[in-house]
């Protein structure tokens, strides 16, 4: 821990976010610091629940004089209104009974209706009808429903003869609050008093959750902002001392170690892989001046010419192959040695496509003539403005092209076909190239992408490349934003599909 009390925070991008004062550390496990928390919630919620139920006492002593009707006080009261309505059979017809029949019905918590056999209401309550025809009495007789809330009950009125004469309709409620309209801070109180336990858990295990996040969340913070650090490969930082608690040090401590052997390890690699860059560059720069000096001898003695020139000049052009085709790897290997490196970026310029793809045809066409080898270009654009104008870097998409059309060229026989198809849509170019050759093998579907895979020695007929051939293409179209894929025909033959973004100039 810092000594100042303080404790520094990262964000993902390896800087400092805030400083915060640190909580007083703690070693004690997890599990006790938890079982702790919900014991003092237990404590608090506890007493506070006993003092709402003690001041919800006090009220009740200090008002006894108003009883509080339970939800279901009428309800109860039905089975005494409904013996006495049997009693008094089709009299209750009457208007004069309506005296005698409310002293039996509780109005106060409770309405009511005498309704005749035509659905009119003879006498009782009268803010709603709910029986308006004789077909719905004879609907809703020996019925219950709910409406609005309240309950209502159709009873038959029948006279001596066991014949319906009409119908008694009683409407309550079954709520606390509706049966005692004037006692409701009352009856608010006793609802409080039963909602208080769950309320005071809640309360105060937001309070303690709070309270023993404060503790946890600097430690965990550290250990968040190294992980990220390390994602962005900043190890120039330490997650050691963290507390919290038990669990938290020791797992600080774990992640510091780590940190400590991937911080070893990576310097370990960085510096072979700078010695290998720097291997790289010292052998290409060290063969490229001998090379060039030969290559200058034998055009001179073959301007010059010598005795028996037939031979001369057959061994004198076999050597300026060789020459060449050693220059070419390693303008390969510098090229890779230099696209490796997180500095490199394309150089997008202004383009016409279509002029670009006309002019690389008639290369791959003069190409593939002196092989005997058919070569077909189309050109679509889907685009609905028609545009040719694009930015992209046309010397690094022209290498890619070579790179995919010297392979079809090598693989392709005598008399065989290769098509390239050039598809311009709205969001993206796709460059489809197809050969009739051997197409690819299993290994090479694999590896081909593979720095310095040299392809299936099986199939390869040709060991004068370096191997970074695609590999470097990959490199070049992922850094153009897009994608290659390589794969066999169903009829026979190799097929490179290359998308790059659409980006109009």
């Amino acid at each position: 821990m810092r000594s100042t009390g303080e404790d520094l925070c990262y964000n993902g991008m390896g800087g400092r976010i805030q400083i915060r004062k640190e909580v007083k550390a703690s070693r004690k496990p997890l599990r006790r610091q938890f079982m702790g928390a919900f014991t003092l919630v237990l404590f608090y919620s506890f007493i506070g629940s006993m003092l709402v139920w003690g001041s919800t006492l006090y009220v009740l002593i200090n008002q006894t004089d108003k009883s509080i009707l339970p939800a279901n006080y009428y309800e109860q009261q039905i089975p005494q209104i409904l013996g006495y309505v049997d009693q008094q059979k089709d009299a209750l017809l009457s208007p004069s009974k309506q005296n005698a029949l409310e002293h039996v019905i509780l109005t106060k918590g409770m309405q009511y209706q005498i309704v005749n056999l035509k659905g009119q209401i003879v006498y009782g309550w009268k803010g709603q009808t709910f029986v308006n025809s004789p077909e719905e009495v004879l609907s809703k007789l020996n019925r219950s429903e709910k409406q609005g809330g309240k309950y209502i009950n159709y009873h038959p009125i029948l006279d001596s003869q066991k014949k319906l004469k009409g119908m008694l309709v009683l409407r309550y409620s079954l709520s606390v609050s509706s049966n005692n309209p004037g006692n409701g801070l009352l009856v608010m109180l006793i609802l409080c008093s039963l909602i208080a336990p769950f309320f005071f858990i809640v309360l105060f295990s937001f309070i303690f959750a709070r309270k023993l996040g404060k503790r946890l969340e600097p430690s965990i913070a550290r250990i968040i902002g190294g992980a990220r650090r390390i994602q962005q490969n900043d190890l120039n930082f330490s997650v050691a001392g963290a507390g919290g608690s038990k669990e938290l040090i020791e797992l600080s401590d774990a992640f510091e170690e780590m940190r400590i052997a991937l911080e070893q390890s990576l310097k370990w690699e960085w510096k072979l892989e700078q010695e290998r860059r720097d291997m790289i560059s010292a052998i290409a720069h060290d063969l490229r001046t001998p090379l060039t000096i030969i290559q200058g001898h034998v055009d001179n003695l073959i301007e010059s010419g010598a005795r028996r020139p037939e031979r001369l000049e057959k061994y004198l052009l076999t050597i300026q192959n060789s020459t060449q085709r050693a220059d070419k790897m390693l303008t390969e290997l510098l090229f890779m040695n230099k696209i490796d490196t997180p500095d490199f970026v394309l150089q997008y310029t202004r383009a016409d496509l279509l002029a670009f793809c006309e002019r690389k045809k008639d290369e791959y066409a003069l190409l593939c003539r002196e092989k005997w080898i058919a070569f077909d270009f189309s050109y679509v654009n889907r685009r609905c403005d028609q545009e040719q104008q694009f930015l992209v870097d046309t010397s690094r998409l022209e290498q890619v092209f070579d790179n995919v059309i010297t392979n079809s060229l090598r693989f392709t026989p005598v008399e065989g076909r290769i098509e390239w198809t050039v598809i311009v849509e709205e969001t993206q170019i796709t460059f489809d190239m197809k050969d009739t050759g051997k197409g690819f093998s299993a290994l090479d579907l694999r590896r081909m992408f593979d720095k310095f895979y040299m392809g299936d020695p099986s199939r390869s007929l040709d060991k004068g490349h370096s191997g970074l051939g695609l590999y470097t293409a990959q490199l070049l179209i992922t850094k153009h934003g897009g994608h290659i894929e390589a794969g066999n025909r169903v009829e026979g033959g190799a097929q490179v599909i290359i998308t790059v973004p659409c980006k109009k100039a």
